[in-house]
Formats: C-alpha cells, structure tokens, sequence
C-alpha cells in the first residue's frame, strides 16, 4: 500500500534541471539500501549537511518525489516531531528545512487523517491513520538505522530511534 524510501544525494553531483532528476534520479542519488554505493561517497558527505530525498507512495501514487531533495537527516527528524504533534493533539505540520514546503498531518477521524504537501505544487489526500503513520515511522527507522549502520563513527541517531519506537508502540 505505502513505499517509502530514502536517498542520499551524491555530493559532486549538481542539481540544474529538476525534470532530469524526475527522469534519471539514479544519476543525482543513492538509494539508502544501497551499502556499496553509500561506502563509495563516505567520504564526500558532509554529515552536518546531507542532501537527499525522501519518496512517499501509495498505492503507486507519487505524494512526495524527488523534485522535493533537501536535507534528508533534519527532515525526517522534522517528520517524526510531526507525527508525535499528530497524536499528541490530532494535527502536526512542518517546513522542509531548505524550501518553503509545507508537510502537514491532520485528524479526519478516529481510522484517517489528511496528509497535505503544500509548495509550488499541492498534494491533498486522506489516508488510513495507523498504516499511514506506522509506514512513515518504519521509513525514518530505516533510514536512521542504515545511517547509524553504515556511517556510525560521523553519525548517532539513537535518540531518533528510541523516539522512533516510543511512538510505533503508542500506535500500537
């Protein structure tokens, strides 16, 4: 039902034309599943600094794609504090940390909630609240956990983890 992946952005690689990394993203950035070709760019990445994107589907539909590259690190930390926002009293919104985007999360009802990207472009769509949310927590656990993995001497995200799985056990 929901993809979720992230992608750090190979830091030699500029981006001109955001339609050419719609069409070839493979050429800007490296999936984080992708152990090989992360150790290949460990010591180019600046780890205060990682560019990269997050992708978030459903059900084959793009809500979040690579025209949205940006900090990859601070925004899914930025997402987590939504989702905690979200259950703590029914709604959370954040900007991306490098553009004027707007991510926002939304009680519906007790089983849905309105996810909203808002940029130059405009994403609106009601979702099943648990598998919504517990999706978008296992996307940033991945994507903390590899970097933890892979990286763990210039990197620790141990307290994003441990929030992490404090908020996929309140989910249930």
């Amino acid at each position: 039902m929901f993809q979720i992946k992230s992608f750090l952005k190979y830091p030699q690689r500029n981006i001109t034309d955001l339609d050419d990394v719609v069409k070839l993203p493979e050429k800007y950035f490296v999936e984080m599943t992708d152990l090989v070709a992360l150790n290949g760019i460990y010591n180019q990445l600046d780890f205060m600094y990682l560019d990269g994107a997050i992708i978030i589907k459903y059900c084959d539909k793009e809500l979040v794609g690579f025209r949205l590259w940006d900090l990859v690190a601070h925004l899914w930390a930025y997402i987590v504090n939504v989702i905690r926002d979200f259950m703590r009293i029914g709604e959370g919104s954040t900007y991306f940390p490098d553009q004027p985007v707007e991510l926002r999360l939304q009680k519906v009802s007790e089983h849905l909630l309105l996810f909203s990207v808002t940029g130059s472009e405009i994403v609106k769509i009601v979702l099943p609240r648990d598998d919504f949310l517990l999706a978008l927590l296992d996307g940033a656990e991945q994507f903390f956990a590899c970097m933890s993995d892979t990286f763990n001497a210039k990197c620790n995200y141990s307290n994003e983890l441990k929030e992490i799985m404090e908020l996929k056990a309140a989910i249930g």
